[in-house]
């Protein structure tokens, strides 16, 4: 009987979850297209220059997995920190895949120090986001 219970919880605990991932990721995927089309359009008619240009879109990824992993934590409402090294796992390798085959250059000092500033801005983003205040089901 005690078996029983622990399945029950297990599949509440799983849809919670995947409730929070699709919240999350959703919002995470939303943002990046607008934000891309935001800046796509200062780049194109050149309203500001290069260099801020590649600060604003690091600034607005950092901005949007922030937002996102506090959603998913929020929703999940447990383990915010692990859901947090999870996303920054994932922008990091991510960030990889593209910096080493889109621009074929070995990796330097600069992405290491990006990628840990992202995983601990997620692992942030999780630890506030299990703590915001959330509606009782």
């Amino acid at each position: 009987m005690n078996t029983n219970k622990t399945v029950i919880g297990v599949e509440r605990m799983s849809e919670r979850l995947g409730k929070a991932l699709l919240h999350g990721i959703a919002f995470i995927v939303i943002s990046i297209l607008i934000l891309g089309l935001l800046i796509t359009t200062l780049a194109y008619f050149e309203w500001i220059s290069v260099g801020t240009l590649e600060k604003l879109i690091y600034v607005s990824f950092i901005a949007t997995f922030f937002i996102g992993t506090a959603i998913i934590s929020k929703g999940f409402a447990e383990k915010g920190w692990l859901i947090g090294i999870a996303m920054a796992t994932f922008m990091v390798l991510l960030s990889m895949l593209f910096y080493t085959i889109g621009v074929e250059t070995s990796l330097t000092f600069k992405f290491v120090i990006r990628s840990i500033i992202t995983v601990v801005v997620c692992i942030a983003g999780g630890m506030i986001g299990v703590n915001l205040p959330s509606r009782k089901n």
